[in-house]
């Protein structure tokens, strides 16, 4: 993916283009877009120089959103958090390892608006122009990856032939709803297909604050919408845990009445009975 027109104008807005090295609020030494890397006190450039630069940097923080690829960012999501890397060095901290939601990120872009531990206003004003693109069309339109649904809106829409949005609903009743729709297409469908019974969703997307108060693990994938703690009607948990295991889910733990599966990148295989959790490597 890379940076729209509108991302570059707004990174190129709030950088300024100077051609004499000059340090920056945080007493780095910086020439052109906002470029550091190797400049000097003294240093001049072209303007064509500049533009250089500034793609040649750019290329390095879209690669560095891009490795979150599991949000499936829209465009505006992208050039915003392009922005931020460009500014701020990495969005890692920002999506904490890209355990935070969508929401969440939106919500703390806010707070990165000091240098030398004072507030700006110029960083102040760019973290909220960067949100406000981040949150530009929030209303997510593509039927793949996480998916951003409103319960109001949205929770009579069918994401798979047996699932309906609203099953994934937070159970604290807020309206936001994230969904992994990919995961339901292909696993939670077939596991319906496969055992011909109703799957109950005991507990899907989470938000940060319900998910602390049900004790949720701090990096829970609940709040990302790519967990589900499911129960196949008629059969055992043990049975639903093995055939998700042959269909290829890669988060499986199975606790004594339901079983929780999720579309985590790396496989982890458990048993979790009455809070004593033995790994697995197969069920």
């Amino acid at each position: 993916m890379k940076i729209s027109n509108e991302g570059l104008s707004l990174i190129k807005k709030y950088e300024g283009c100077k051609l004499t090295a000059y340090k920056c609020p945080a007493g780095v030494w910086t020439i052109g877009y906002g470029h550091t890397v190797g400049v000097k006190e003294g240093d001049k450039i072209t303007r064509a120089q500049a533009e250089l630069y500034l793609l040649a940097d750019i290329e390095r923080f879209e690669k560095n959103v891009e490795q979150y690829n599991k949000y499936k960012w829209t465009q505006n999501e992208f050039d915003a958090l392009v922005s931020f890397a460009y500014n701020v060095g990495s969005i890692d901290k920002l999506t904490a390892g890209g355990t935070r939601t969508k929401q969440v990120i939106a919500e703390k872009i806010l707070l990165y608006n000091k240098a030398g531990g004072q507030v700006l206003a110029g960083l102040t004003k760019r973290r909220a122009e960067e949100q406000a693109l981040f949150l530009k069309e929030s209303t997510v339109t593509e039927q793949s990856g996480i998916v951003e649904y409103s319960l109001s809106r949205d929770g009579n829409k069918y994401i798979a032939k047996n699932f309906q949005v609203k099953e994934f609903r937070c159970k604290d009743g807020s309206d936001k709803i994230l969904v992994d729709v990919d995961f339901v297409k292909d696993k939670l469908q077939k596991i319906r297909d496969h055992f011909g019974a109703p799957v109950t969703i005991n507990s899907a997307y989470r938000t940060v604050t319900y998910n602390k108060k049900v004790g949720g693990a701090s990096k829970s994938y609940h709040m990302a919408g790519q967990a589900f703690d499911i129960v196949v009607k008629g059969k055992t948990p043990a049975e639903v845990a093995r055939y998700a295991q042959q269909i290829g889910v890669t988060g499986i733990i199975q606790y004594n009445s339901f079983v929780h599966v999720d579309s985590r990148n790396t496989k982890y295989w458990a048993r979790n009975d009455n809070g004593k959790v033995t790994v697995k490597s197969g069920f």
